[in-house]
């Protein structure tokens, strides 16, 4: 059971941003099906590192769909699509602007073929931007929303624009089938999506009128008690002792009381608390601090690597890591609401148009007219 079974979305979509709303929707119960290009299919199919030919990262963002491979520029190939959307509640698309217009999909066509449709556009800068027409992936879209911009800029480690704008696309869609009475439209834009999580650095320049600079400001490290620390075997720990309880619990288990209320002051001040736990955290490992802090109620926690926090006990208990029948393992469901959420993904991603003929047919065409557009090349 979950909070959206009987709910239907056709996923036109081929990159991440997509794919991860309809697996959150997924991940809720709904039936979503991915319509995708015969002979080429969701770009992340091919998405590296691959783990016996297939690519995690398909395999995590498509669990619990189907797929269906359909030419959309074929007559037969929109037909299907046709039929698609009439039994559809949902509509996810994620080309740039104009482009489901030239293939007769647009919101204004979509809803006369489904009246109760929430149709939903995930691009680059929004339908209506100066910018709608530019290409752009991940890397771009934090260009352009400024959070590149702290030190000298590297391609970041998560695709924050991407799981942003999808996110925002998933939550849009819930509340418009929460509230229909009627076909919906959605435009969710990357850019501003990903903006818009810029809360603590857009309020930086708003009070002060300055750029927020990592190191220089009370949330972005200049202060003692919320930073990073080297620890003896170049690892790091995590400081976020704001709170008065939380700065006791720190200094007292460390066997510095004497900086007891001291972490806030000056800026020379905070320099000189700084640089007594930078001293103090270097002499010895990470583990070690770990050990002897996490469970002090002292919001002290080691710098984790992927496979360590992948791997590490909060992972485990919250089903972080799951396997999936012929798959293997995959990221599982962030929010659990028992009993009405999936607790762990039930399929594994599905190979292109692996459900094209049981599909087809579950919209009235026969064997015979399944065969046929198999050989038109209208469906794989």
């Amino acid at each position: 059971m979950g909070f959206l079974d009987g709910v239907r979305v056709v996923d036109a979509t081929r990159l991440f941003p997509g794919g991860y709303a309809t697996m959150l929707l997924s991940d809720m119960g709904a039936e979503v099906t991915k319509v995708e290009q015969p002979g080429l299919g969701d770009y992340m199919r091919a998405t590296p590192p691959t783990k016996r030919g297939k690519s995690p990262v398909h395999d995590i963002v498509n669990r619990n769909k189907s797929s269906i491979g359909v030419d959309l520029k074929s007559k037969e190939g929109r037909g299907v699509m046709r039929r698609l959307l009439e039994r559809a509640d949902v509509f996810v698309e994620g080309f740039r602007p104009g482009a489901m217009k030239r293939l007769g999909f647009s919101y204004e066509e979509v809803k006369t073929i489904s009246p109760k449709i929430v149709y939903c556009s995930i691009s680059a800068y929004g339908q209506k931007s100066p910018l709608s027409s530019m290409p752009g992936h991940d890397v771009n879209f934090q260009a352009m929303a400024g959070t590149l911009s702290y030190g000298p800029p590297t391609p970041p480690l998560l695709q924050l624009g991407d799981l942003a704008s999808g996110m925002h696309a998933a939550l849009a869609i819930l509340g418009a089938l929460a509230g229909r009475r009627g076909p919906v439209y959605i435009d969710v834009p990357i850019v501003p999506s990903l903006a818009s999580w810029m809360v603590l650095p857009a309020a930086t320049y708003i009070a002060t009128g300055e750029e927020p600079v990592p190191g220089h400001s009370l949330i972005f490290g200049s202060t003692p008690y919320y930073s990073i620390y080297p620890t003896s075997d170049g690892r790091h720990v995590a400081v976020a002792a704001i709170e008065e309880r939380f700065w006791h619990n720190l200094v007292v288990a460390l066997g510095v009381p004497e900086l007891e209320g001291k972490r806030f002051g000056s800026p020379p001040e905070r320099r000189q608390v700084k640089s007594t736990l930078k001293k103090i955290f270097s002499a010895r490992t990470r583990d070690h601090w770990a050990r002897l802090l996490m469970h002090k109620d002292t919001c002290v926690t080691p710098v984790l690597t992927v496979s360590e926090a992948l791997q590490s006990d909060w992972a485990k208990a919250a089903g972080a890591l799951v396997r999936v029948p012929h798959s293997g393992h995959v990221l599982g469901a962030p929010v659990l609401s028992r009993p009405r959420m999936r607790s762990k993904p039930q399929t594994q991603a599905p190979e292109l148009g692996a459900d094209t003929p049981r599909i087809l047919e579950s919209l009235g065409y026969s064997r015979a007219e399944v065969a046929r557009l198999r050989r038109s090349h209208a469906v794989q």
